[in-house]
């Protein structure tokens, strides 16, 4: 086992911007601490065979509508139903995120699953879970290596874990609340998080920013300076996750013609326009916009990174990511005519870094601390 060594454990399917550039961004956080960064490859399991009557009870009790949508699809599968096609150029968008994690990013020799636990126990003198929803159940199938239950308590740290919903299912309480009780140097990512912690253990724990706030920006501006440009002119960055409502694009439509830009949708692919754009072209894509119009907890981060004015959709009917994004700016968004539309423009850009530089320092000497701390 090397001294040095961090074993990182995150969401690595290479489908999600953002996750690959939070991964990247602690790994260089890690790394300009002292330490030997490597992130744990890893697939998200099957369910424990003993939640799954627990599981199906829930569902049946909060969220029926889900239940009987994918117990059609099942159905469908078996008597011969064909799904609906993938995306276009989806497989050129994977390629391009694989292509980044391969470049830039130590990952493990062996997937978690394919080496016994006591391989991982002895690699690591420390292991880090986050940042992104590595405790969200619907994700993560509620899985101990996200809780780093494969190294001792002493040697785990939680940096800016997110769970991605706003309660932990009942079913599932217990295990969490152990889980998070094994874990010495604890901390989220939103202020619903650290609520979710106190209420299962008991335990105040801090909210640091996202490790892509955490590197600064000249990380990035090193990392996008040979991207090459995505428009000839004047756009608008238009990155949905979700579906906008009507009412929603038609305003997005109305801010981008007013500004006479054109748009660069970076999730339309079944279109080849941006279908190969990687995590670093899309930080330089926001970078270089005159507009971003997205619904993404990232894109946002990088929005207000690079001071470009923000049109920003709720995804969700409650979404502390955002919220808790924009309080450690010292920010709060204006409202528009359009139910879960807001802007962020008109920004004292000063005042709000000199806020944020306060919580990413706070937040390095946090991650400084945990790895520093005796065993």
């Amino acid at each position: 086992m090397s001294d040095k060594r961090v074993g990182i454990v995150t969401i690595n399917d290479d489908t999600n911007y953002g996750n690959r550039l939070q991964n990247y961004a602690l790994q260089e956080a890690v790394r300009a601490l002292g330490w030997e960064p490597e992130t744990v490859r890893n697939r998200t399991p099957s369910w424990d065979p003993s939640l799954l009557v627990p599981r199906m009870m829930h569902e049946l009790q909060t969220n029926l509508g889900d239940l009987v949508r994918r117990g059609t699809r099942n159905l469908g599968r078996r008597v011969g139903v064909q799904p609906p096609p993938p995306a276009r150029f989806g497989g050129r968008r994977r390629a391009a995120i694989e292509a980044f994690t391969r470049a830039h990013l130590n990952v493990s020799e062996y997937p978690f699953s394919d080496a016994p636990v006591d391989y991982w126990a002895t690699r690591y003198s420390r292991a880090i879970t986050g940042s992104d929803q590595v405790w969200n159940p619907v994700y993560r199938r509620a899985q101990g290596l996200d809780f780093l239950d494969f190294v001792d308590a002493s040697q785990r740290t939680s940096y800016a874990a997110s769970f991605g919903v706003h309660e932990v299912p009942r079913f599932l309480r217990s295990r969490y609340a152990n889980w998070l009780s094994g874990i010495e140097h604890l901390s989220v990512r939103e202020d619903d998080a650290a609520r979710i912690v106190a209420d299962l253990t008991g335990r105040a724990v801090p909210v640091v920013v996202d490790p892509t706030m955490l590197v600064g920006r000249e990380t990035w501006d090193r990392l996008i300076e040979r991207e090459p440009p995505i428009a000839d002119r004047g756009y608008a960055l238009r990155f949905f996750l979700g579906h906008p409502t009507a009412a929603q694009a038609a305003l997005a439509d109305h801010d981008v013609r007013a500004r006479d830009l054109l748009v660069a949708d970076l999730n339309d692919l079944e279109h080849e326009d941006h279908s190969d754009v990687g995590p670093a072209g899309f930080v330089a894509a926001i970078a270089r916009a005159d507009l971003v119009v997205t619904d993404s907890f990232h894109a946002s981060v990088f929005a207000l990174m690079y001071r470009r004015p923000l049109l920003l959709r709720a995804r969700f009917a409650r979404d502390g990511r955002v919220a808790t994004l924009l309080s450690l700016h010292g920010l709060t968004a204006d409202p528009t005519d359009v139910d879960g539309l807001v802007r962020v423009s008109d920004v004292d850009w000063t005042a709000a870094e000199a806020i944020s530089r306060t919580h990413r320092l706070a937040s390095e000497a946090f991650l400084a601390a945990a790895l520093a701390a005796e065993q």
